[in-house]
């Protein structure tokens, strides 16, 4: 995972990191230390690729991000090793339960608002 790209990002974005932090609903802190740690929860990850605009997978190195390892092919296995794989795969699988999640939300939202 390369985080300093959010940095990156946003050398071009008005507002900075901090504008980014605020929307995202973080501190500007703890989005430094994610970056300087290079770890972060998905959820967030999320956030900060929709505000940017960039697909989430630009912050994976492209050994963690291509399609073969996304899809868990036998051949992505074999190459990285199926830890990696397997690593990749809890994540992607955490991405859908969280989207899940939000769908689930918002049609409750929508049903109590009697939209749906």
């Amino acid at each position: 995972m390369n985080l300093q790209l959010i940095k990156n990002y946003c050398e071009r974005r008005p507002g900075g990191l901090r504008q980014l932090a605020e929307e995202a609903g973080m501190s500007e802190a703890n989005l430094h230390r994610c970056i300087r740690n290079n770890k972060i929860q998905a959820s967030d990850l999320e956030k900060l690729s929709h505000l940017l605009k960039v697909s989430i997978t630009e912050f994976f190195d492209e050994t963690q991000s291509g399609s073969a390892i996304a899809s868990g092919s036998k051949s992505a296995a074999s190459y990285y090793g199926n830890a990696q794989v397997t690593t990749d795969n809890r994540y992607l699988e955490s991405l859908l339960e969280e989207k899940d999640k939000r769908i689930e939300l918002l049609e409750t939202i929508l049903k109590n608002n009697n939209l749906l």
